[in-house]
């Protein structure tokens, strides 16, 4: 293969994550068959360093609440920016308004608080954003003011009722 068609196949899939990290849409992994590519190049072949989509920094599966829930998380590192992932099989109850993404320096939050809605105090979480969708693969940007070494855990939670839905340790 030429230089110039390794580095123009290069170039193309750059875009093609470029641009699916600026829209929100998730890639998945799957083998690339080329004409161009009779032989396997040293330059394509391998993981792709450096093309923003790291290893899973943490990540962890949600446990019930006060609702139901399915799906965990992954946190990685995707264009320089950390990014929380919500599984393609997330889902938590539908019915509750105002659902919110946050972190807690705990990795018990729910210790100390009671069913059935798991309140939790002002000042022990620290909110990443609302929830876009009660299910599906979601994305958030974890804003640099958010310390990831001081968090413990993520929780799906109502602002409006201060109740739990789902909570998750965060394992490395």
């Amino acid at each position: 293969m030429s230089r110039s068609t390794s580095t123009f196949l290069r170039t193309g899939a750059l875009t093609v994550v470029a641009a699916a990290a600026l829209s929100g849409v998730a890639l998945h992994a799957a083998p690339f068959q080329s004409p161009w590519l009779a032989q396997s190049s040293p330059a394509m072949s391998g993981p792709s360093k450096g093309m923003g989509m790291g290893m899973a920094m943490a990540k962890g599966s949600f446990r019930k609440a006060e609702a139901p829930v399915t799906g965990g998380f992954t946190i990685s590192e995707e264009g320089g920016k950390r990014v929380l992932t919500l599984s393609s099989d997330f889902k938590t109850n539908d019915m509750a308004p105002d659902l919110k993404v946050i972190f807690s320096p705990s990795a018990t939050p729910l210790a100390m608080t009671k069913a059935p809605g798991f309140p939790l105090k002002p000042g022990s979480y620290t909110v990443l954003a609302s929830l876009k969708s009660s299910k599906g693969a979601q994305s958030y940007v974890i804003p640099a003011s958010i310390d990831l070494k001081a968090q413990k855990s993520v929780l799906i939670w109502c602002q409006k009722f201060n109740a739990t839905m789902a909570w998750s340790p965060l394992k490395p």
